[in-house]
Formats: C-alpha cells, structure tokens, sequence
C-alpha cells in the first residue's frame, strides 16, 4: 500500500509539472507553484527529484522531440506528393493522422517544446521545425514552378508564415484538452492553411515573382 502511495504522489508530481512547464515555460516555472499544484509541500518534490531540471527531463524526453521531428517531416514530404493539397488533412492523409495522434498522445510535453523549452537542451526545436517547413516547403515550389531560387521577400514571408503556423500548433494544444477538440481545431486550421499552399504551389499567371 505505502509503495502505491509513493507512486501517486509522484505521479501527481509529474502531472502537476508538466501544467506549469507548459504555461509557464521552464525558466519562469517554480517548484512551489508545482507542489501547490499537485497538493504537497515543495519538500516533498526533493523526495523524487533531485532538482527542476531532472523533472523537466522526466516529462520531456530526447524520444519525444525525436519522434515529434521524424513525424513533422513525414507529414510535409507526403504533402509535397500530393496534386491537391485541400485533400492532406487528418481524413485523407496518414501522416497527418499520426501527427495529429502525437500531438493529441503528447500534448503537454509538445507544447513545452513549441513555447516552453527556452533555457533546456531542447530550446532549439522550435526554430528547427519552422526552418524544416520553410525548408522542404521551399524546395518544392522551386521544383513545381521550376525556378532557381526564392526572392528574399518570398523567404522573409515563407519564414513568417511557418514560424505562426508553430504558434497556432502552441495555441491549439494550449486552448484544447479534449482530443476530439483538438482534431477539430486542426481540421479547421489545416483546411485554411492547406489552400493557402496548394495556392503557393502554382504558378502566378501575372507573373509575380516568388
């Protein structure tokens, strides 16, 4: 009994951290709002943590961003094999699917990575998926309009848009705990965001240069 015990209490600790991780961002998170949280004296964390940081490194993990990356450049390559774009979200593309299932499996821990990871090992991620999207995105417009490069204001905009497209991700996981609100807030956003592209995509009859 007295080890079960144990467990839950860490287990709310856990539970607890990973809330204030995900409002507050590591640097701003306290112990003592987390033990406030999970209903025990800050003392008690000392039972099961050795400090803030090994307690981080218990509700975000290496497998976690790894897995989050590996899934997000799934999704954009299987995007990029598509004719029409409009037909790539969570009902007719797989990958989406299995992104979206993370993100749902994983929520607090993906929204530490997106907005709450400044200070760890891991506060480089969210700059890395915006560059992978701007990246892979770059590299097939250039192939399908069949240009050398992107003119500067093109990169500047593709760069924007990406970089809010991981803050809408942030909000969505922020704003929505249920996974059926989850999967239809990103219904919402990817029908906007993929006709937006798929527009992208072909060529401008005026002209305008990309």
């Amino acid at each position: 009994m007295a080890q079960r015990l144990k467990e839950e209490v860490r287990d709310r600790i856990v539970e607890a951290a990973a809330a204030v991780f995900a409002e507050r961002g590591y640097s701003a998170a306290k112990l003592a709002d987390m033990a406030d949280r999970a209903g025990i004296s800050t003392s008690n964390i000392y039972k099961y943590f050795d400090n803030k940081e090994a307690l981080f490194d218990e509700i975000v993990t290496v497998p976690i961003a790894a897995e989050l990356l590996r899934r997000l450049r799934t999704r954009i390559r299987d995007i990029g094999r598509l004719e029409q774009w409009g037909e790539a979200d969570a009902a007719g593309s797989a990958s989406a699917r299995a992104l979206l299932s993370f993100w749902v499996d994983n929520r607090l821990a993906v929204l530490i990575l997106l907005r709450g990871a400044e200070g760890t090992r891991f506060g480089h991620v969210r700059g890395l998926m915006t560059r992978e999207m701007e990246r892979l995105s770059t590299r097939y417009i250039l192939k399908r309009q069949d240009r050398p490069s992107l003119t500067p204001v093109a990169r500047f905009v593709l760069h924007r848009m990406f970089a809010r497209t991981v803050d809408m991700v942030a909000d969505i996981l922020a704003a929505h705990a249920e996974p059926s609100a989850i999967q239809q807030a990103f219904a919402i956003f990817w029908r906007y965001q993929l006709a937006g592209l798929e527009a992208l995509m072909k060529t401008d009859p005026r002209g305008s240069p990309l």
